[in-house]
């Protein structure tokens, strides 16, 4: 019996992840697409919904909803839910994921098979790992973060809820990730750093001491630049 997904979002993460779902004989590793520890197969993207949005910016063949009443109505037909809002809007990612699990609904990781993952490392719910990540021994990944392409982190490393890892990052040993925060193509942070909740470490960065909460940094080595301001996207009024 095939089980339908809900994806939350209409824009390239959607498109990404419709990609990946619809042919995950070709793309995913079965051994680490997981909801609660069990094994899924026969899945396909079902639904789009995206309030913020008149259609997706992709071809899809996939129903598009954006009106929550008409959510509602689906609500019965849908097996599980993956929120694709990516780039600095981990925050919106997470909360929004909440609120689909208070209604009930079941989130889902997806996993790239070729991606590879230590058998050590917990990974939380909601989680999409993209092509040719490497994540070593001993890390931890929270809920709803997205690690992208050719992404790797190493040993022991602690990456919190709701972050994004962009493309191409080099995270060292036991570095310490906040919630919220993001890290920027071809970044590079040093072994032990932490970086704080809400920051954001922009592309190519090199960071050689910690980052506060909500510190926006750039350049090698990398400085602070200004503030974060987290936009928060409503998709339930």
């Amino acid at each position: 019996m095939t089980q339908k997904i809900l994806l939350v979002g209409s824009r390239s993460q959607a498109r990404i992840m419709e990609g990946f779902i619809n042919n995950c004989k070709k793309n995913l590793n079965i051994k680490k697409f997981f909801n609660n520890k069990k094994t899924i197969k026969n899945l396909e993207v079902g639904y789009i919904y995206d309030p913020l949005a008149k259609k997706p910016t992709f071809k899809t063949k996939s129903k598009f909803i954006n009106n929550r009443k008409k959510l509602k109505l689906i609500k019965k037909k849908i097996d599980f839910f993956l929120v694709c809002i990516g780039g600095a809007y981990g925050k919106s990612r997470y909360l929004i994921s909440l609120e689909f699990e208070k209604m009930g609904l079941k989130p889902i990781s997806i996993v790239n098979k070729f991606s590879v993952i230590d058998d050590s490392v917990p990974m939380g719910k909601g989680i999409q790992i993209f092509p040719n990540v490497t994540i070593n021994c001993h890390t931890k990944i929270g809920d709803y973060s997205i690690i992208n392409t050719s992404a790797t982190i190493d040993h022991e490393c602690l990456i919190g809820k709701g972050v994004h890892i962009m493309g191409g990052a080099s995270i060292a040993g036991k570095v310490k990730i906040g919630n919220y925060a993001s890290i920027g193509t071809n970044a590079t942070i040093l072994p032990n750093i932490k970086i704080g909740e809400g920051a954001y470490v922009g592309a190519g960065a090199v960071v050689i001491k910690d980052v506060k909460r909500n510190s926006i940094v750039a350049g090698n080595p990398a400085k602070f630049i200004k503030y974060n301001k987290h936009k928060l996207f409503n998709f339930f009024d």
